[in-house]
């Protein structure tokens, strides 16, 4: 079983580049439905490479993408399927549409989502 705080990191991670980056949601809610185009634990390789594939034809999210596969391939590296999956990118989606962006000075590939509540909850840190 994965770490559930490693899931809710990359989702986090993931959204707050999608804000940024000025990621249209509907490309998130695809790349959860590119899930469902391939069989088994594979489908976390084959969607790290559509949204390599979506950030150079649509000339945007290239950073969001680079996370995205990292994020993937670490999943899948530590036995993770597709259940993981959809469950880092739909707290990815939620986060985006929260419109939370990271702390000044603070890229996106250095956020917890601990950090992140810290920091809505005035917390600081």
């Amino acid at each position: 079983m994965t770490d559930e705080k490693l899931i809710l990191d990359w989702g986090a991670r993931i959204g707050v580049s999608a804000q940024i980056e000025g990621v249209k949601a509907s490309q998130l809610e695809n790349l959860i439905v590119s899930l469902e185009n391939f069989r088994g634990r594979e489908a976390l390789l084959a969607t790290a490479a559509f949204a390599q594939r979506q950030a150079q034809r649509l000339a945007a999210g290239r950073a969001t993408a680079r996370l995205i596969s990292q994020a993937l391939l670490e999943l899948y590296e530590k036995g993770a399927g597709k259940e993981e999956a959809r469950k880092m990118l739909g707290f990815a989606k939620w986060v985006f549409e929260a419109r939370i962006l990271p702390p000044r000075g603070v890229r996106p590939e250095q956020l917890t989502l601990e950090s992140l509540l810290r920091q809505l909850a005035g917390g600081g840190r």
